[in-house]
């Protein structure tokens, strides 16, 4: 039971990569079942036996996302940091990952939400949200601690933090991925840190 347990999880896992590989090469638009199963070397109904539609395949995939994106936060929050650390290295580790992964996921992000479906949409929402949430909230562990500047929207910063992983990783493809991503640390956070630490931080 347990080994056809592992071989079902096996492969949704390949579906699901399989999925990510599609979308971040050729679009939304050009996923569909049997180009899926035609990546990953298997039939339509094999498909079918694993996921009943396109749609639960595409939520595995905002979960194993959402894994990803909280889990550098989670991480970072739990090694018992500085707040203002903290934030450097999932700034760090999400462009490390990015340019392992070939900035997927937030490429995933933006695909999905412009999607009709509304469960979708709802469901990456949720996910972005809930970052958001956790980087709110280690900027304001940042305030409490004398770091973090205590005139700042908490809100406007998280989604500024946000917006600059964003707009580098989706930059990055458009410019032949000649730099790499995890280099552009250091200048990326220099300048987020002049927006939002207390002076004598600034550096």
């Amino acid at each position: 039971m347990a080994r056809i347990k592992a071989n079902t999880e096996s492969r949704q896992r390949q579906i699901v990569e399989a999925a990510r590989k599609i979308i971040a090469t050729r679009g939304m638009e050009a996923l569909t079942i049997r180009e899926i199963a035609k990546e990953v070397g298997i039939s339509d109904g094999d498909i079918y036996r694993h996921f009943r539609s396109k749609k639960d395949i595409l939520l595995l995939l905002i979960e194993d996302i959402e894994r990803t994106l909280l889990g550098a936060v989670d991480r970072a929050a739990s090694e018992k940091r500085e707040p203002i650390e903290s934030l450097e290295n999932v700034l760090s580790a999400h462009l490390s990952y990015a340019e392992q992964r070939r900035g997927l996921s937030l490429i995933i992000i933006g695909e999905t939400l412009r999607l009709a479906d509304k469960d979708l949409r709802k469901r990456m929402f949720e996910v972005v949200n809930r970052y958001l949430a956790r980087i709110q909230e280690l900027l304001a562990q940042g305030v409490r601690s004398g770091q973090v500047r205590p005139d700042i929207d908490l809100g406007a910063a998280a989604l500024t933090f946000f917006a600059l992983v964003h707009a580098t990783v989706t930059l990055w493809p458009l410019n032949d991925s000649s730099f790499s991503l995890a280099k552009r640390h250091e200048p990326l956070w220099k300048s987020y840190l002049a927006g939002i630490a207390v002076r004598d931080m600034k550096s």
